[in-house]
């Protein structure tokens, strides 16, 4: 990498600024949509003030109990988040992205960090009293407790990292059950599913079999009706109109989905072709490149492939609406992003070995 650690820094710094600067501004228009669909963080405040009863997740739950203990504030709980959002985030992912003995790893640190702090999903969601930003950050923490439970040698310290990896689960499941359950899937099964030695095409065309197959026993049958909710109360254009109706159509809806929702490729407004281009075209290059020199990967890539098909199968199963896809697929995009980094170090690594020969 050409680009300076210090170059990197200062530039997260000047986004830093920036963004705080610039949030200043933007609150007080946070109920404008990008997508469509309903501010979550309407419902969050009424639901904390008691105006409402209806619990969709264990984070209105939270600033009810903010409020009943008369520390609640709209104003401080989105200046908590913007903190993680900005600083935290960033800072973690560039960490979990770094190898320990690269020769590059302060550069990646810092340009991770600022991949991380220029991505426009997650500075959006930063604004408010969004669940989606102390998601990522739980979810991040968890993905850091899995890479320390895959390096731990001792026992005692092998077991208190797996049970804090099952309460980030836990944690992560009461947040959004997709991710919860993605996580909890990933950590159990990871182990069993080596991303550098298994055959790409013969084992995706085996997954696709045993998804259909699922499918047509009905074990996707919540997901699929849970999806059918999205046409009778998200009706307009930020819908993509994929039923999953028959089996026989069963893989073409699939890859449908995946093109749309994961890639980014319903273009059907200004916003969406900007976030194609600044989100979805980075991701692109990333994908390929973590998918062609998977032989550098390890372990913890192993983790975070596994975690990243499980997460897909299910929301991509569950969701039929643009905005939410771009919010869901953010752990997705994060999770390549890290792969690509550690790859990318242990190529660099394994080449200036074979040099030294």
């Amino acid at each position: 990498m050409r680009i300076k650690a210090k170059d990197s820094r200062v530039v997260f710094y000047f986004l830093l600024v920036v963004k705080v600067l610039s949030v200043s501004v933007l609150y007080f228009y946070s109920d404008v949509e990008f997508f469509g669909g309903g501010n979550d963080s309407e419902y969050y405040h009424a639901y904390a003030l008691g105006y409402t009863d209806i619990v969709t997740s264990m984070w209105p739950i939270l600033l009810r109990f903010l409020n009943d203990i008369g520390v609640y504030s709209r104003i401080g709980v989105s200046v908590f988040l913007m903190v993680l959002g900005f600083i935290f985030i960033p800072l973690i992912a560039a960490r979990l992205s770094t190898v320990k003995n690269s020769p590059v790893k302060v550069k990646v640190f810092w340009f991770v960090a600022v991949i991380v702090s220029v991505y426009p999903t997650l500075f959006y969601y930063t604004t408010d009293i969004y669940r989606d930003v102390l998601m990522v950050c739980v979810f991040l923490l968890g993905v850091w407790a899995v890479k320390l439970y895959i390096e731990a040698k001792g026992t005692p310290h092998k077991l208190f990292l797996f049970l804090f990896c099952i309460a980030i689960s836990l944690v992560l499941y009461g947040l959004r059950g997709y991710l919860g359950f993605g996580f909890i899937i990933a950590f159990l099964f990871s182990r069993f599913y080596s991303f550098k030695k298994y055959p790409m095409y013969i084992t995706l065309l085996l997954f696709l079999g045993l998804l259909q197959a699922l499918f047509a026993m009905g074990f996707f049958e919540p997901l699929i009706k849970y999806r059918r909710g999205f046409f009778d109360v998200l009706e307009g254009g930020s819908n993509l109109g994929i039923e999953f109706s028959s089996i026989a159509m069963f893989v073409p809806d699939m890859l449908l989905s995946v093109i749309y929702q994961l890639f980014g490729l319903y273009l059907n407004s200004p916003v969406s072709v900007a976030v194609f281009l600044i989100e979805s075209v980075p991701f692109v290059f990333a994908f390929i490149y973590v998918f062609r020199n998977r032989e550098y990967g390890n372990a913890f890539v192993d983790f975070m492939i596994v975690f990243f098909v499980a997460y897909s199968v299910i929301w991509l199963l569950g969701n039929d609406n643009l905005g939410t896809a771009v919010r869901l697929r953010f752990y997705n995009y994060l999770s390549i992003c890290i792969c690509f980094f550690i790859i990318y170090q242990n190529k660099l690594i394994a080449l200036k070995s074979r040099q030294q020969i």
